[in-house]
C-alpha cells in the first residue's frame, strides 16, 4: 500500500508542458499529473529552457504553445525529436489563434494534435490518456491511464448532407457522434444513453424540432441536456422567442459557419460541465442532512448502516463502501457492514487491523492509492478513502470508500466523509448509552 503522495516503482512516463504563460502551464501540469501515478510531469517557460531541462533524456509527450519567444512550438517539437534517442514522441501544439495554414503545417510536420485556446484542462487530459496507451505498452504493475469520457453529441436532422458536414466539423474535436433522422428517433436515442448536447433541426418528419424540444424539457431525465436549434434560415423573431421559451439554449443558421458552430458548442459544453459539477456538489452536500435524518430515528446498526453506505456509494459514484465497528478489545473486522454495487468483494477477507497504526497517526482520515496486489481483497479498487470513527479518544469504527478512478476523492470529499463518520459515531454512542444496540443485538 502507498499514500497518494508516493511515486510509482516503475519507470515513469515523461510529459513536458511548455508555455510562456505560467498560469496555463501550472493548470495543465496539475490536471495531467492526476491522470496516473506513473507520470512525471514538468513545465518550462520557453523552448530553450525545455531543451536544457531534459538534456537528452527521452520525453514521451510534449505539450507546447505555438507562439513563444526565440523558438516557436513547431521548432521545439522538431528539436526534441532529434534529441529523443529514438523514443516515440507524441506532440500536442496549442495556440490562441487559428491561423490559416497552421493545421496543414502541423500535419506536414507530423504534429499529433493541434488545440485552439481556450479549452478545458479535461480536453488535454483526455488526449494525454490516449497518447499514453500509444507511446508505451502498459505493464502489469502499472495502473491504466484514467481515460476521461468523450463528449457524446446527438445530431437530429433528416438531411444526410447536413449530418455529413456536421460530422466532419465535430470529428476534429473527437466527439462521439450519434445521429437521428426524425423526432421520434431523437427522443428514443436520448432516453437510451446519456448525452452532453443535442443539435436539433427544426424541420423533421413525424415530429418537428419544437415538439421534440418541448418533450426534452418536460422530461426530468433529459431536461438538463443543452439543445442548440438548427434552422435553414434565420428564424422569425416570434419563432425564435418561441424556441427560447421552450428551453432552447442557442441556435445556429445553415449554411454553417464552422467557427461560429464550434464556438457555440464549446460554450454550451463548458456551461453543462459547470452545471453538472454544481449538481454533483449539491447531491454531495445533501448527504449530511439526509444521513442525519436517517440516524435520528430508531437507529440500529444492522438496518441503518447498510442504507447509509448505499447512499454514500451512489452519491459519490464509488465502487463500494464498508464500515467496521470495534469490539470490546478495540479490534476491527468482527462486525462489518458493506455495500457493493458489483458484488465482487468479500468483507470477511478484509484485514481491517492493518489500518490501526495509521488510524492513530491520522485521526482525520486519508486517501490511499492501491496498486495491483497491495490489497488482495480490494478487487478493482484503485483508491480508498479511509475515515476513522472516534468518540473522544475511543476508536469506534472505520469507514472505507473505494473507487476505480485514481483521482476520485478530493479533499472536499474527505471532509464530507469525516462529517458523516462523526454523525455515525454520535449515533452509535447515543445508542450504546441508551441500550438500543444491546437490544438490537439480542
Amino acid at each position: 500500500m502507498e499514500h497518494s503522495t508516493s511515486s510509482a516503482t516503475s519507470t515513469p512516463m515523461r510529459v513536458l508542458v511548455v508555455d510562456d504563460h505560467p498560469g496555463t502551464a501550472e493548470t495543465l501540469v496539475r490536471a495531467i499529473a492526476r491522470i496516473s501515478p506513473n507520470l512525471e510531469v514538468q513545465s518550462a517557460s520557453d523552448g530553450e529552457s525545455a531543451l536544457k531541462q531534459y538534456n537528452g533524456e527521452p520525453i514521451d509527450i510534449i505539450i507546447t504553445d505555438m507562439m513563444m519567444p526565440r523558438m516557436d512550438g513547431i521548432e521545439l517539437i522538431e528539436q526534441l525529436r532529434k534529441r529523443n534517442g529514438g523514443n516515440a514522441l507524441y506532440s500536442i501544439l496549442i495556440t490562441a489563434y487559428d491561423v490559416p495554414g497552421l493545421k496543414e503545417t502541423a500535419r506536414r510536420m507530423k504534429v499529433d494534435q493541434v488545440l485552439i485556446k481556450p479549452f478545458p484542462p479535461e480536453r488535454i487530459c483526455q488526449i494525454v490518456s490516449r497518447a499514453l496507451e500509444r507511446t508505451r505498452p502498459a505493464k502489469p504493475d502499472i495502473d491504466p491511464p484514467n481515460k476521461l469520457p468523450v463528449h457524446r453529441l446527438l445530431i437530429a436532422d433528416d438531411n444526410p448532407g447536413n449530418i455529413f458536414l456536421l460530422r466532419r466539423y465535430l470529428q476534429e474535436d473527437e466527439y462521439e457522434i450519434v445521429t437521428a433522422a426524425n423526432g421520434q428517433e431523437t427522443l428514443q436515442i436520448l432516453r437510451s444513453a446519456p448525452f452532453d448536447l443535442v443539435l436539433l433541426d427544426v424541420n423533421m418528419p413525424e415530429m418537428d424540432g419544437f415538439q421534440v424540444l418541448e418533450q426534452i424539457r418536460n422530461d426530468p431525465n433529459l431536461a438538463h441536456i443543452p439543445v442548440v436549434i438548427i434552422t435553414a434560415a434565420r428564424l422569425d423573431p416570434v419563432d425564435m422567442q418561441y424556441a427560447l421559451n421552450l428551453g432552447a439554449d442557442d441556435y445556429i443558421v445553415k449554411p454553417f459557419d464552422r467557427r461560429e458552430l464550434m464556438g457555440r458548442i464549446h460554450t454550451r459544453l463548458r456551461v453543462k460541465e459547470m452545471e453538472d459539477a454544481l449538481r454533483r456538489r449539491n447531491r454531495e452536500l445533501s448527504l449530511v442532512p439526509e444521513i442525519g435524518q436517517m440516524l435520528s430515528g430508531d437507529f440500529q446498526l444492522p438496518v441503518s448502516v447498510p442504507l447509509i453506505l448505499r447512499r454514500i456509494v451512489e452519491t459519490l459514484a464509488a465502487l463500494w463502501g464498508a464500515l467496521s465497528m470495534t469490539d470490546a478489545q478495540g479490534n476491527l473486522g468482527r462486525e462489518t457492514y458493506f455495500f457493493d454495487g458489483e458484488q465482487n468483494i468479500q468483507p470477511a477477507q478484509m484485514d481491517w487491523n492493518a489500518f490501526l497504526p495509521q488510524i492513530h497517526e491520522n485521526r482525520r482520515g486519508w486517501v490511499l492509492k492501491v496498486k495491483h496486489g497491495d490489497l488482495p481483497w480490494s478487487g478493482s479498487a484503485r483508491l480508498l478513502a479511509v475515515v476513522p470513527l472516534f468518540s473522544g479518544a475511543n476508536l469506534l469504527g472505520l469507514l472505507l470508500l473505494a473507487s476505480k478512478q485514481p483521482d476520485a476523492f478530493s479533499e472536499e470529499h474527505l471532509s464530507l466523509l469525516q462529517v458523516i463518520a462523526w454523525q455515525i459515531a454520535m449515533a452509535v454512542e447515543h445508542a450504546r448509552f441508551s441500550g438500543l444496540l444491546n437490544k438490537s443485538a439480542s
